[in-house]
């Protein structure tokens, strides 16, 4: 048995139109199928699969408990995943002109060659968009921290 890649993020949405629209018009993710699906308990729940090039997002409607819950997104699951630009300077141009709400603007990675920015989701969810820079990236055998107060482990 051997762990590939990841396959899919799954996310809490507590309006599957809003989330959908804005992953697929504002991130440019494409619509792959939407399902109602069954819980082991019976009940059943709605979900879209969006992709975008191998990666694919499950967005799921979140329960009436977790629908209802202004406090953010559930306490436990995805933080965030990252999406990787080639043009960090425009996408931030044109996610801005979106409305996109930025909670960190571009700077330089700690960890790595290039630049990372923080945007949320309609949800709450982080998603960190990263711009690897000279060659730099995680296939990247010979990677060093960009800055000496972090450890590369492995």
């Amino acid at each position: 048995m051997a762990i590939t890649r990841v396959d899919h993020v799954e996310v809490w949405a507590r309006d599957l139109d809003e989330t959908l629209a804005f992953y697929v018009d504002v991130l440019g993710f494409k619509p792959l199928r939407r399902t109602i699906a069954q819980r082991a308990d019976g009940s059943s729940f709605e979900q879209v699969c969006i992709t975008l090039g191998d990666f694919m997002i499950e967005l799921i409607a979140a329960p009436a408990e977790r629908a209802s819950d202004a406090a953010g997104p559930v306490a436990v699951g995805v933080k965030a995943f990252a999406l990787r630009v080639d043009d960090m300077a425009a996408t931030v141009k044109r996610l801005k002109a979106e409305g996109v709400r930025f909670v960190q603007e571009p700077k330089p990675g700690s960890s790595f060659d290039g630049i990372r920015a923080e945007i949320l989701d309609p949800n709450g969810l982080g998603i960190e968009l990263r711009e690897w820079q000279r060659g730099d990236g995680f296939h990247n055998a010979s990677w060093q921290p960009a800055n000496p107060d972090v450890s590369r482990t492995a």
